[in-house]
């Protein structure tokens, strides 16, 4: 009998101690309803698990972006549905105008409603509008930012009305007045002289541009300055949280101004009977075009939806995968949990029965 080193009362000790850090580890597991609460309780797991969470968030935010994207086409298709009932409009009044039945007089009271429905088109197709860019007067998505002649005093060029393929000049045209015009239409905006090193912001809203200058004018001039447009390209959409082209969408929008489809003020009228028979032939091109316009909106409509459906699905999918991983079985973790339990208890009155087991040697000394 020894009482220098107590060997069980060590191997109770040792084996309290395992027990107790897996107690320590259950209780993790169950307050926070994580399976792996860091990476020694699975490294692999834990990799496979951040993996899955982090596609899971990727693909939550391409959810966003097709919602959005859903959003911005129904914007489009809802202006078109007004065109083409505007344009069902002009076709009746166009064929009411070329019958001889109409005197010279009807046709003026049927021209004065045309006019302004072709007025009111460009209204509509230029105001149809996604977070400030036009959709429908072929300015949507041009291709480049704006492409400015050597002058570090504009900058912030942004063309959400401008043509796509065309060329606007800039010059100052007086101490505070500064004109934009693209060789046909023009527009002169009065501002302030500037002040060094400040900058002030110049919108010309009939062309669709603006920018903002630093410096003074007339110290630093404008003359001269182009503003270059690209050409128009489709819209892409990201519906997919990886790199290849399978995670984009493309959309297209036509342009729908007067002028594009011939039914201008300046192109068509009904003041006649000859001229409102050409007003029908240019008015049944128009719906042709319109309402290609109208089956490709509706088109790109159809896919985001169907991508959106998708992503919902790979969304609840992947986070079942991490689920699988990631969480804790609370059933079998309590049960894991109670075992422990009881051991640590036992543990513990095992090591106090070694530790009195010492007290034995007294019964020798007392003899």
């Amino acid at each position: 009998m020894k009482i220098q080193t107590n060997v069980a009362s060590m191997n109770a000790l040792r084996n309290l101690g395992v027990t107790e850090n897996q107690q320590n580890a259950e209780i993790a597991k169950l307050s926070s309803g994580y399976r792996l609460n860091r990476a020694g309780d699975d490294a692999a797991g834990m990799s496979i698990a951040n993996s899955l969470r982090s596609a899971g968030k990727g693909l939550a935010q391409a959810q966003k972006n097709a919602q959005q994207a859903g959003s911005f086409l129904q914007i489009a298709d809802g202006a078109t549905q007004t065109l083409s009932t505007m344009l069902d409009r002009m076709r009746e009044l166009a064929t009411e105008a070329a019958s001889d039945n109409v005197t010279d007089s009807d046709r003026s009271k049927i021209s004065a409603e045309f006019t302004s429905l072709q007025s009111e088109w460009d209204r509509i197709v230029n105001t149809t509008q996604y977070q400030g860019q036009t959709l429908l007067n072929g300015s949507f998505n041009i291709g480049d930012t704006g492409t400015l002649k050597a002058n570090t005093a504009v900058s912030n060029v942004s063309l959400t009305g401008a043509s796509a393929s065309k060329t606007y000049t800039i010059t100052q045209t007086a101490a505070t007045a500064v004109t934009l015009s693209d060789g046909s239409t023009s527009q002169t905006i009065t501002t302030t002289a500037g002040t060094a090193g400040g900058t002030q912001h110049m919108s010309f809203d009939k062309l669709g541009i603006s920018f903002d200058f630093k410096g003074v004018l007339g110290a630093t001039t404008l003359n001269s300055l182009t503003v270059v447009t690209g050409t128009t390209q489709a819209a892409s959409f990201r519906v997919g949280s990886g790199t290849s082209s399978n995670d984009t969408v493309s959309v297209a929008l036509d342009n729908l101004t007067a002028s594009n489809l011939t039914i201008d003020a300046g192109t068509i009228n009904v003041t006649s009977s000859a001229n409102a028979a050409t007003a029908l032939t240019n008015i049944n091109a128009a719906l042709g075009s319109l309402n290609t316009a109208i089956g490709n909106i509706g088109a790109a409509e159809n896919r985001m939806d169907y991508a959106t459906a998708n992503l919902n699905s790979l969304i609840q999918n992947t986070s079942a995968a991490e689920s699988t991983i990631r969480d804790a079985d609370m059933a079998q973790e309590y049960t894991q949990y109670t075992k422990l339990s009881i051991l640590q208890q036992a543990g513990t009155a095992m090591l106090a029965q070694a530790n009195s087991s010492s007290q034995s040697v007294l019964q020798l000394l007392r003899g």
